[in-house]
């Protein structure tokens, strides 16, 4: 934890820069560390020993810190794709965090595969529409088993399991998610692709 005041966010000034990014329709310039700066802050603010008094200060400093934090990325998020919803999500690059950015990324990936699933379609292009579906059907999920699970056979008709509680195991898609949805495992993901 660091103690360096610049690295910390008031509640007023967390709150103006909620309150101009709620006002103006167009997306706000910010400073590029505003979700680091709040965490830090949070992270601080849990982490010291306070009075009965001040633990009662403290949890509703850090309640309204991140309720702030959530409505602000939540409006960034929206003024970002609504306001590029017919462009290529590219306008205002310069003006989201890093961490809309990553948040981002994964609509404009989405974008750019919707586009040249479409395109592959009307083009009869079904010969590389055969080698996508090919290669999502390779696609594996990290999981923790729950909950024990006899054996079975997956989608790609090899035998898996049986399984027994914090074993891990590295499934097919299909499986894996089904599993997950039942709540027989976990899934372990990493946030980066």
């Amino acid at each position: 934890m660091s103690d360096n005041l610049d690295e910390y966010f008031t509640l007023e000034m967390a709150y103006n820069i909620l309150l101009k990014e709620y006002q103006i329709s167009s997306l706000q310039d910010i400073p590029y560390d505003t979700y680091q700066r709040l965490a830090i802050t949070i992270g601080n603010l849990k982490a010291k020993e306070y009075d009965i008094l001040g633990k009662k200060i403290v949890h509703k400093i850090i309640e309204n810190l991140s309720i702030i934090s959530n409505l602000l990325l939540q409006i960034r998020i929206e003024k970002i794709l609504l306001g590029n919803i017919n462009s290529n999500l590219e306008i205002g690059y310069s003006k989201m965090t890093d961490e809309e950015k990553f948040i981002v990324d994964g609509e404009i990936q989405s974008k750019r595969k919707r586009k040249e699933i479409t395109t592959l379609i009307t083009n009869g292009q079904s010969k590389i529409l055969e080698k996508i579906t090919d290669t999502i059907k390779q696609k594996k999920l990290l999981i923790m088993f729950v909950k024990p699970m006899e054996q079975f056979v997956g989608v790609d008709m090899y035998k898996y399991g049986p399984f027994s509680v914090d074993d891990v195991a590295n499934l097919p898609f299909e499986n894996a998610l089904s599993l997950v949805n039942n709540k027989i495992a976990i899934e372990i993901a990493p946030i980066f692709d």
